[in-house]
Order: C-alpha cells, then structure tokens, then sequence
C-alpha cells in the first residue's frame, strides 16, 4: 500500500497501471488460497487462522514483557513463544477432542470450587497468597470476582488466560485419572512374576565378551543392514519432518589494514574527547560511541577491567585514555561520584486528575490538596499506608514497586527516594500530568560508592571492504558448485570443512550457526530440491554461509540409508553375537558341564551367588535383564547361550534357594503406586504423542516466520 501511495503522487496513470496488476496478482492468490490469507494450521480438520495465531502470539509477548519488565521480547524467545502458542493449540484441540468424546466436562462449579472452594487450583493459591503471611487471601479473590468489569483491560485479560489455563489443567489431570485408572496388572502375570522372584539362584557364568571380536572377524554388508533395519524399523519412526543440510562458513574478520584504521580513528575521537563541555558530552557520546550515554551511578565493579581500577581511583573530571578491551575500543570521563544504595524499594499511593479518565471529575488542583491531605495523615501516624490506599488511592493495584535498581526508576521519583529516609514520605507530581504520588520510603540497601561515567566505546568490526571480499569468495563458491556432490568436491579440494546439521521446520539456529532461520526456511521452501545448493549466500553472526539440501526425513519411519549411520553399531554387534552364539552352541553341544565348556571357549568360570528376578544387573557383568531371566526361569543345568547385552552367555544352575518377596499383593501395589506417581506429576504421557501420531496435522508456519 505505502508503494500504491507514493506513485498517487506522481502519476494517476501509473496509479491504474499498477493497481490492475495488483488486483489481477491478488485474484489469483485467492483462486489458489481458496478466498484469503493461508491458515497457520489445522488439526484434525480444527483451524488455527493467521489472525487468531498474532494474537495469541502479541498475547503471549505481552505476557513476557509484564513478567519480565521489559518493552522488548528477544528474539530467540520470541520463537520459543510463537513454536508455545502452536503446540498449545495442538495440544488442546486434540484433548478437547477426547474430552468431547468421553463426555468429560469441567463444570462452572468446579472451576468456582478451584477459586473459592475447598481445592484451590495451586496456580490460583500462588496468585493470591499474601507473601508476607503465606495466607490465601479469599476476600481478594472475591473482589476481583465481585469486580471484574471495573477492573482495568490488561487486569481482566490475565485473569481471563489464568482461568483458561486453569480449566484446561483440571481437564488433563481428569483426562490422565481416567488413562491410570484403566492400567492394572493381570493377575496371571503378576503371579508368574512372584513366583520367579520367590527364588535365588546360585550360578556359574561363562561370558564372551563381544568385544572379544574383531571387526573383521564379523564382517557386515548390506543384508545385515537390511535384517537389522526390518526387524528395528519400529524405533526409526519421524514424527516430524526433518531436513538436513551441509554448509560452509565463511568468517569475516577485521584484516590488519582495518585493525590499523580503527586505531587511527579512535585517537581523532579521542582528541576531540578531550575538548568536550560537560554539558555537550551526552550529544558527543551518542553521535560517537556504539553504546548510548548512560547518566546513572554504577559502580566501578561495573566496567570491564582494567577501567574498573581506573575509575575508581579517577576524581572528577579525570579522563581516561583509550584502551583495546575484548573486542572493542574503550576511553571515558569520570564526572562524578556517590554515596548510594544499590536498590530501593517504596510504597506509592496514587490520586489521579480529571486528565486521568473520564471517571475522575477532580481537577489538578482538588488531586494536590488531596494528596497533601493522605500525606500529612501517614505522616501523623494516624493511619498507615495500606489503609490509606484502600480509602483514597484510584489504582489499588502494584502498590509495592518491590524491590528496584538504583538509576532503573523515573528519574524524580529516583532521586526523591534516595533523599527520603527510610519510613519517610514525599509527594511527588506524575509526570504524565494526570495526578499526584504519595510515596513511602520502605528500604535501602547498604550505601556503597558509586561513579557517574561519559563512556565510549568501539566495536572492534571488519571494514565494508574486507566484508564485501568474503562475501565475494562465498558468493564466487556457491555460484561454482551448483549441486551437493560439486559442493563436497570443491570442499575437499580447497581443504575446506563442511558442517553437517539436521534442522526442523521452525528452528532459529542450527550447529554453531545462530539467527539461521532464513537457511532453514530456505531448506523447507517446497521449490528446494534433495541435493540443490542455495542461490543465496546467507549472512549469520559475523559470517557469510554457503548452504546445500542434503536429505529430507519425511513423516513416518527413516529410510534404510537415512538409518545406516545410526544402525552401524548395532549391526556388528549383531553380527558378532552371531558369531559368539554359533561358537558357544558348538562348546555347549560338544561338552556337557560348564568347566568343560569353560576350556574350549578358553573363558573362565565366574561364580555368582543369589541372583534374584528383578535385579537391575547380573553383578559384575553389568545390565543384563535377558541373561536374569533365562536364569529365574531354568532348572538346574546347564542354559545358554543366550545373548546379552553385552555378550553372549552360557550359565550352568546350580541350585534355588526361597528369597523373600513382598508377594502378588505387593508386587500389585508396587505397579500402582508407579503409576500413580507418573500420574501425579504431570509428566507428558505417551499417550499425547500416540495422540499427535492419530492425528491429521497440517503445520505451516514456515510460511509465515
């Protein structure tokens, strides 16, 4: 539209020109997009629309910034936010959905009962527990219930999101009782299991650590891969697409010609420095230094070494001379020192003007009078300051600022803290114009010494030309090598190293690689092809990077090439437990007892004693629940082999004796005080991904972050 404006300056005509296009542009979009802007999302058929998603979004960023008072989300939290806002959507779309199919509902009276009742949700109690007491206060509960359409826009909205997130949460926990209640242990198997467990059995072990086998002694090829693959393809399932990428980077650092430039002008700015007024130095600084003017007392610890020493052996007036520190260029004036308290903390009561709302009809002079009034009360000790905000403040709300950073506060009010003695009050203008503070002082931290500093800096940073020439040889290599397999040539030919990094569809970063969202869009764009190398080189934190699609993971389970690099292992463990099982079977058949066994497996004999069903190890042979059982369940004799985790087994039995058990009762109970336990923490359950694995999710987010 701001392009369509400027142009009405200019031409009528090219005003048509364009607007035609556009229109013709913006009627094929819509015969595409089926009439308007693409949704973010849908499960199971359930829509999550771009307008609903920015405002969750701007809700969830506007939580942020009230939690942790500031102005500015940053923007790695800002994608943690929009990635909470997505799967939040997913997660209640998909419980609502069995909620509605169970006939399971949270009543209007359970939800009051979670406020004012006898269980009080724990989110609901941390909210309104006096801190200082620990009490819930129940009547400030009722008041915000009794008054919530007076109550302000911003008030109203957290209260709002507290009980939906409140009812959401006793909709899960009903959901996770129901899904416990429903695990049991059959009587059959839990006999069996107290019937192992009965007994202890005395062995002798001959182990064949598979480690005993070389490598080339179990060679693998491509149909060990395969059985492996087949029978394990369960465990290679993706439940989310995953793209995976190779790249280069090209740092940009400063040359020795840019390090002797900066230099050069550091000591201009520095001469010039040396001339400034005071009352021209907070312009000079800004028009100079990378870093604003900061007018407020911090102390000497504050500033990186060795200008701490320095400042605080300064006195007014002193300057001190440029330094390299890390990587930047420091020089400052000191102007000033202090006595000062590290924080502060105060009560402040408000009376507004009519300037303040339309429901104020006092004016600015009647907002005075009554604020000297409360004021000359609290300072007669005739009533104290909560009972004063009670009877008189217009916002009962925050009157405790808590405790605050020396300099962090509005300036006036500040300064005017720091003259009040603790217990002392003042009164004290909004700057606003729309009323009038009362202030209580109710604490200081211990006065410690403190300097007010002009301070410049300079980033220590590559030239345009040094940043034009690297971006030059990434460019130039990108342009070369157009497919993967010319990308790893050229690679090895240049000794260059190639990072490999597997990304999913809303990541920011990737391996070393921070701010990288736009190679990782670029790696889902569905015009990106297996084995194409990006027309674009990227630009990421101080490097330039050249970037090739290698794979992509779809949905479902990992192919047999994609799983080979992780399956490796496992394959030539296999393979020499095959090994190590048809060479134990021969000793086995061959010999009868396991010291004869024992000499032709050149192994010798371990003896064990009390090997219970249920240990977590088989003693000194570590983890081997396979081996455990094959000896809980045997008779005397021999047993074996049997392949472990570690090995592979042949175990003789040589007797049982009774090993006390807690029984079938509490071998049942031991499993429901277990799944009680998962049920009372709130853990995720399983049962939530099987959930997601059902459903028919369509994500695309990518299109629009």
């Amino acid at each position: 539209m701001a392009i369509i404006g400027s142009i009405r300056k200019h031409s009528w005509v090219a005003v048509a020109i364009v607007g035609v296009a556009i229109l013709a542009f913006i009627l094929g979009d819509l015969t595409k997009n089926n009439g308007g802007i693409p949704d973010v999302g849908k499960v199971n058929g359930a829509t999550m629309t771009s307008q609903r998603y920015n405002e969750l979004l701007t809700e969830a960023e506007d939580n942020y910034k009230m939690q942790y008072q500031t102005a500015q989300v940053p923007s790695e939290v800002e994608m943690q936010l929009r990635d909470q806002v997505w799967q939040q959507f997913v997660e209640e779309t998909l419980l609502s959905e069995q909620m509605s199919k169970l006939g399971m509902t949270v009543s209007a009276a359970e939800l009051n009962d979670m406020y004012v009742g006898q269980f009080i949700h724990p989110a609901v109690r941390q909210s309104f527990t006096d801190p200082q007491t620990g009490v819930y206060d129940i009547q400030q509960v009722n008041y915000w219930i009794e008054n919530f359409s007076n109550i302000d826009t911003m008030r109203r909205r957290q209260w709002v999101e507290m009980e939906k997130a409140v009812k959401t949460d006793r909709e899960q926990q009903k959901y996770n009782t129901l899904l416990t209640a429903g695990f049991y242990m059959p009587k059959t198997i839990n006999e069996k299991i107290t019937s192992f467990a009965s007994e202890a059995s005395n062995v002798r072990v001959v182990a064949l650590p598979y480690m005993s086998v070389t490598d080339e002694e179990a060679p693998i090829d491509d149909a060990d891969f395969k059985a492996y693959y087949d029978e394990h393809k369960a465990e290679f399932r993706i439940r989310e697409e995953i793209r995976e990428v190779e790249f280069i980077t090209f740092p940009v650092n400063p040359t020795a010609e840019d390090l002797a430039e900066i230099e050069q002008d550091v000591k201009k700015v520095w001469e010039e420095f040396q001339t400034v007024e005071d009352d021209e130095l907070a312009f000079f600084v800004n028009a100079e230094s990378d870093r604003r003017y900061d007018s407020t007392y911090v102390k000497a610890s504050s500033f990186r070494a060795p200008f701490d020493e320095q400042i605080a052996a300064a006195s007014a007036g002193q300057m001190i001379a440029p330094a390299m520190v890390g990587n930047e260029w420091m020089m400052a004036k000191v102007l000033g020192s202090a006595v000062r308290p590290d924080s502060v903390r105060a009560s402040v009561l408000f009376i507004a003007n009519n300037l303040a709302g339309s429901a104020i009809t006092r004016n600015d002079d009647q907002a005075s009078a009554l604020a000297d009034s409360v004021m000359g009360l609290l300072k007669a000790n005739r009533m104290g300051i909560d009972a004063a905000v009670e009877q008189f403040a217009d916002d009962k709300q925050n009157v405790d600022m808590g405790w605050q950073l020396d300099g962090t506060i509005y300036g006036p009010l500040n300064e005017k803290i720091l003259e009040t003695p603790v217990d002392g009050y003042f009164k004290l203008k909004d700057p606003r114009g729309v009323g009038y503070m009362v202030v209580k002082v109710t604490g200081k931290t211990t006065a410690t010494k403190k300097y007010r500093v002009a301070m410049i800096t300079r980033e220590i940073v590559p030239s345009n030309n040094t940043n034009r020439a690297v971006y030059n040889d990434a460019n130039r290599f990108a342009g070369q090598n157009r497919t993967i397999d010319a990308f790893d040539a050229a690679a090895r030919e240049q000794n260059m190293q190639v990072r490999n990094a597997q990304v999913f569809m809303m990541d920011d970063r990737m391996a070393g690689v921070a701010n990288a969202r736009s190679i990782v869009q670029w790696a889902y764009n569905e015009d990106t092809k297996v084995g194409a190398v990006a027309d674009q080189v990227y630009e990421c934190d101080g490097m330039f990077v050249v970037v090739a699609l290698k794979d992509v993971y779809k949905k479902g389970y990992a192919t047999l090439d994609q799983a080979r690099p992780m399956i490796e292992q496992q394959v030539r463990l296999e393979k020499k437990a095959k090994v190590l099982m048809d060479r134990a079977a021969s000793a086995v058949n061959a010999a009868k007892d396991i010291q004869s066994i024992a000499v032709a497996l050149k192994t010798p004999v371990d003896t064990l004693d009390s090997v219970v069903f249920g240990d977590m190890n088989l003693q000194k042979f570590g983890m081997e629940p396979k081996v455990i059982s094959a000896i809980a369940v045997a008779k005397n004799g021999v047993i074996g082999p049997v392949k472990g985790s570690n090995g592979v087994y042949v175990v003789q039995v040589d007797g049982k004796m009774p090993h006390q058990t807690t029984g079938y009762e509490g071998a049942r109970m031991a499993q429901m005080y277990q799944y009680k336990t998962i049920r009372d923490s709130r853990r995720p359950w399983p049962v939530a991904q099987v959930l997601r694995d059902a459903a028919k999710i369509v994500d695309q987010r990518n299109k629009f972050f």
